[in-house]
């Protein structure tokens, strides 16, 4: 126990300082897995505070969402591009995603597990 506060309170020195850079974190390999998300949050809001729960779904969550971001919009272009997702654009020029009726007739007359995309990449 001794030895997690001991590197709670490196992480905490780290990102406090303002020193910190994602390359030095993560090259880190002592810290607890979700260190490197929460130390760069810090790192762009040193400012920050907040509660476990404030942490988990803002500062973990933000790290998540700017990592998948790129990839998510890949994945959703294939999926429309086989045929798994259908586009539907919005009057203000948005654009809306949804299952498609080829697809999605596939998975009703499967009477057993719906199936998944095969690999998409």
């Amino acid at each position: 126990m001794a030895a997690l506060a001991a590197e709670e309170t490196k992480g905490m020195s780290i990102a406090a300082k303002g020193s910190l850079n994602p390359q030095c974190v993560l090259a880190e390999p002592s810290l607890p897995s979700p260190a490197p998300e929460i130390l760069d949050y810090l790192a762009r809001h040193p400012d920050a505070q907040d509660t476990i729960d404030g942490i988990l779904h803002w500062w973990v969550l933000d790290a998540c969402v700017r990592k998948w971001a790129p990839k998510i919009a890949e994945t959703v272009a294939k999926l429309v591009e086989k045929g798994f997702l259908e586009e539907k654009p919005s009057p203000d020029g948005q654009t809306f995603y949804h299952v498609s009726s080829r697809y999605l007739s596939t998975l009703q007359q499967q009477s057993t597990q719906p199936s998944t995309p095969a690999e998409i990449e």
